[in-house]
């Protein structure tokens, strides 16, 4: 940005504003600011942090100290922030973790539920204190981190005065001390591997592509492409998503492949893998893919993820073709929950619709994982059959999809990825009777099968975390979504952060 923008931008802000007046009825404060006088100020402040030597000058005293009060007026939890999502949000990014466990325990004992927004912000501000190694950090943020997961669940005990005993007369004991806040349990797998391709020795050998891989895959094609500073947090990298023709991925004839079944997860409630989805030969093809066309990184550019410590994988997003989501769907569709589970606002019901065709493929190299977090809910992805542009939520107007359950297919197993937990899905869950303290289970991962839990603002909504890969190996992963009918069943429409156009189809099955 040049001088002379930067200092037309500051005296935007510095001279007085012209602001309509708003309607005698208006019940809050929220027309008192133009939409041009808001985008003019936030530019204004982005162009200070950027350049911070121009808050020198003495015509910027005045506004250096209504920042200041606008800070202390969030602090302190002021006009809008008074409410107890608020009073949460401004403790944990200060870091003043007794005094978010005060408001926490306080909207626990009141039943209150926030917004799923909330919910993933605070996750993240407790994972902020935890070390680069994926190790514990500070107790009190885990106590804080085991509250919200109470609170995300409706983990209410019968007789509240019990918890308030847990707690101390002060609300703050907690078992003082003790800093061993969660506590791992036994490590699980569905069953010791059959048969499995290990992809990564041949990447090692030299062998995973007879001959050097083609630049464009067969089948495979650009569909959308979207510059990293128009991403939605900004990001640093440029982001395209792959479509795929039928036929790109080679399926196995049924009858030279096993039955899926389906096994649940000890002691994590509503967590279930369904094994035999894919063939190893099926999930060799999917990670040439992505090895040949090659894999992108992401790294926010801004906001609360800049605070987290995961070393994150690289990517690579595919529009998966209505003949393999076909394959997909019918293989699971057995063993998957047929109605939307209940969300945080008491609403549910509608009916399972298919798979989200928008895959992320995930490379995770050696010390690589992905820090504990909730999964956000997703619209169906598609293409517009008329113009073949993407759509981040292609289902029509009128019948709209929002995703309820996260999918995980596992394309390579433990030959690969490493011994003991490399690797592995671990789920956090407040400890039975014990406010204050969590118990960690771990999921192995078998090649070609699925991992499916509730996700977004369900009840039961699960925090988990992609665990580091050890010295030596390589996991690859596909995240995602079951699709539910959500018209009529509480909020439907994505937020304004990731809403684009609407429009394309959907089909029984393929979620766009």
């Amino acid at each position: 940005m040049g001088k002379n923008n930067k200092r037309k931008r500051t005296n935007a802000l510095t001279q007085p504003s012209k602001l309509p007046t708003p309607p005698s009825d208006s019940p809050s404060s929220t027309n008192l600011i133009d939409s041009d006088d808001l985008e003019c100020t936030v530019n204004v402040l982005e162009t200070l942090c950027e350049f911070p030597e121009e808050l020198s000058g003495k015509e910027m005293k005045d506004l250096k100290r209504k920042v200041h009060e606008l800070y202390r007026v969030m602090a302190e939890g002021s006009g809008l922030g008074n409410s107890l999502t608020s009073k949460i949000s401004t403790a944990l990014s200060d870091y003043r973790f007794t005094d978010a466990l005060i408001h926490l325990f306080e909207m626990y004992t009141r039943n209150l539920q926030p917004k799923l927004g909330a919910l993933q912000r605070w996750v993240r501000e407790c994972d902020a204190t935890s070390e680069a190694d994926g190790s514990p950090g500070d107790p009190e943020a885990l106590k804080c981190l085991d509250m919200i997961l109470r609170i995300a669940n409706n983990s209410h005990s019968k007789n509240v005065s019990t918890d308030k005993k847990v707690f101390g007369t002060d609300g703050l004991s907690l078992e003082e001390g003790n800093d061993n806040v969660i506590q791992s349990k036994q490590i699980w797998k569905a069953r010791e591997n059959n048969r499995e391709i290990a992809i990564w020795k041949m990447i090692q050998e030299g062998t995973l592509f007879d001959k050097p891989p083609p630049k464009t895959y067969p089948g495979f094609r650009p569909v959308h492409h979207v510059k990293a500073a128009e991403r939605k947090p900004p990001n640093l990298y440029d982001s395209t998503v792959y479509g795929s023709s039928p036929g790109a991925i080679t399926l196995t004839p049924i009858s030279e492949r096993p039955i899926p079944i389906k096994v649940n997860v000890p002691n994590v409630p509503g967590a279930f893998v369904i094994l035999d989805v894919f063939t190893p030969e099926e999930c060799l093809q999917i990670v040439k893919v992505a090895e040949s066309i090659g894999w992108e990184k992401d790294e926010a550019s801004s906001g609360s993820a800049l605070n987290k410590s995961s070393i994150l994988a690289k990517n690579f997003i595919w529009l998966a073709d209505f003949e393999f989501l076909n394959h997909f769907y019918k293989s699971i569709k057995p063993f998957i929950p047929l109605n939307a589970p209940i969300d945080l606002n008491g609403n549910g019901g509608g009916k399972v619709r298919g798979i989200n065709s928008r895959f992320r493929i995930y490379q995770y190299t050696e010390n690589q994982l992905y820090r504990p977090h909730i999964d956000g809910s997703w619209p169906s992805a598609g293409l517009n059959l008329k113009t073949g542009e993407y759509l981040h939520d292609s289902s029509l107007e009128n019948d709209p999809l929002w995703s309820r359950y996260t999918l995980l297919i596992y394309l390579n197993g433990k030959e690969d990825i490493g011994p003991n937990n490399s690797g592995c899905t671990t789920f956090f869950l407040p400890k039975k009777n014990q406010i204050g303290f969590m118990e960690s289970f771990s999921v192995n991962p078998i090649q070609g099968s699925v991992l499916c839990f509730p996700h977004g603002d369900t009840i039961g909504s699960l925090l988990h975390e992609g665990s580091a890969v050890e010295k030596g190996g390589i996991k690859y992963v596909i995240r995602t979504d079951l699709l539910y009918e959500a018209k009529g069943f509480g909020q439907f429409k994505p937020p304004a952060s990731v809403s684009v156009k609407i429009g394309g189809k959907d089909e029984e099955g393929l979620g766009g």
